[in-house]
């Protein structure tokens, strides 16, 4: 009956409520400096907040503001049951990261294609608050008794979720203590069970630039005189990785995982392609020597990614070279490392004995730690494993994320007797941050209809 339910939900408000967010070019304040102007991230809350409203009148949908970060929505409805019980907590965001154009993606045009949602943030992850208020309006219509839920959804997790700690302190004296809290912006390693994610590494992101000249001059004239700022940047990145495996070099980044997570690793891999939810070019292979070294490159280890550049576009680039280059850098760093050490390690190494003693500065810097899921209670996995096998006809799975949401550290901080549920329907293909992003219907369903069931058992 719940999945049923769920699932018309699904093919109506639900589903046009998320269609609407997707219309939306919320980008994150990181990507939008205008965004007070613009209007959109606020926009989200205010259409999230009504459709809130309509289908739960008597709940508490505030959007909180301040000064020094972009705002966020604080849902509270209140429970349908007579006793006693903890409420659980929800969390997602409204915020987007930019759209990437290519070749017949439409970012933000909502189109379901075999029972894909397609759209730059359907599965990151808009989804999360239709999901979360999808499952208690589930209940509601199977007139099966509730808890409480209470949630926070904010529009600056793309960004680093600046202002997010002092939100979370002005609602936890209303909150009160989670029977748990429902983190519903992570993924799947297949469409096949209910995945909870187990670790997550932390973020460096910083931007780098080496200064050689005050101004261009002509590349003829002045090269074999002046260095090129962008070799010099390439000599200053192979002190933090090895340009032929990828490794970081850098040890602050690293930590290892311990016994029993490299035992929970291995327990992936007869069921774990490398290769699956790529559109690979050519031959290129995945990194790492076997599925093991993958996995852990991919989800543990540290990594580094130039994600920007300021070089001009080859079909305007004339024979200059220019005074200044500039690259942005994403770094991944180990669950349990400490991202403020990384980056004192990170700005000593580029800054340092610098080739021609070119000017280096890092500007931008912005970073977060990784997070291990603590594990649950007897009695809260027995729950877990029963609501999870009434939809998935599975047990539930664990995986390991290359990602980070250097928020969660802020809710265990906050809420530190809540279990996490670290969970989501971005699975293989889904292409988050990318083109052709999409949410796979069929599966979000499923998800929506377990939280459904785990209400009646908190």
């Amino acid at each position: 009956m719940l999945i049923d339910l769920a699932r018309s939900h699904w093919e109506g408000d639900a589903l046009e409520g998320l269609k609407d967010f997707i219309r939306l070019p919320s980008l994150s304040t990181a990507f939008d400096p205008d965004w007070r102007e613009h209007g959109f991230l606020l926009k989200a809350l205010e259409n999230a907040k009504a459709w809130g409203e309509k289908h739960f009148p008597d709940g508490t949908f505030e959007i909180l503001t301040d000064e020094k970060a972009p705002p966020a929505l604080f849902v509270d409805i209140p429970g349908t049951r007579t006793d006693e019980h903890n409420p659980a907590f929800f969390y997602g965001h409204f915020d987007k990261q930019p759209e990437t154009l290519v070749d017949g993606w439409e970012p933000f045009n909502p189109i379901i294609k075999d029972g894909m949602l397609y759209g730059r943030g359907s599965v990151d992850d808009g989804y999360s608050f239709f999901t979360a208020l999808t499952a208690l309006k589930t209940l509601d219509d199977a007139k099966l008794p509730r808890p409480r839920a209470t949630g926070l959804f904010e529009t600056n997790e793309e960004s680093g979720s600046a202002g997010l700690a002092t939100y979370l302190n002005q609602i936890a004296p209303r909150v009160g203590s989670p029977a748990f809290m429902a983190i519903i912006d992570l993924g799947a390693q297949d469409y096949d069970r209910l995945w909870l994610t187990q670790s997550l590494r932390g973020t460096l992101n910083c931007t780098v630039t080496v200064k050689v000249l005050a101004h261009p001059v002509h590349s003829g004239m002045a090269s074999g005189l002046v260095p090129d700022s962008f070799r010099i940047l390439r000599q200053l990145l192979n002190r933090v990785e090895d340009p032929e495996t990828g490794a970081v070099r850098l040890e602050s980044f690293k930590t290892e995982p311990d016994e029993k997570t490299i035992e929970a690793m291995k327990s992936l891999l007869p069921t774990y392609n490398a290769r699956a939810g790529y559109q690979w070019a050519g031959s290129t292979q995945a990194m790492g020597d076997g599925a093991l070294s993958t996995l852990l490159t991919n989800t543990w280890y540290p990594t580094l990614t130039v994600v920007g550049a300021d070089l001009p576009h080859p079909k305007k680039a004339g024979a200059l070279i220019h005074a200044e280059k500039s690259l942005r850098l994403s770094c991944r760093v180990s669950p349990g490392a400490n991202p403020e050490a990384a980056f004192e390690e990170l700005k000593t190494v580029l800054t340092t004995n610098v080739p021609y003693d070119a000017e280096v500065t890092i500007t931008d810097v912005e970073y977060s730690p990784g997070f291990m899921a603590p594990a649950f209670e007897p009695a809260f996995q027995r729950a877990v494993t029963e609501s999870a096998q009434a939809f998935f006809n599975a047990e539930p799975g664990h995986i390991f994320c290359g990602a980070s949401i250097g928020t969660l550290r802020n809710f265990q901080l906050t809420f530190p007797k809540a279990p996490f549920i670290n969970t989501g329907s971005m699975g293989p293909g889904a292409n988050a941050h990318a083109p052709f992003e999409h949410l796979n219907l069929p599966y979000n369903v499923k998800l929506t209809a377990f939280f459904a069931d785990l209400l009646t058992k908190i």
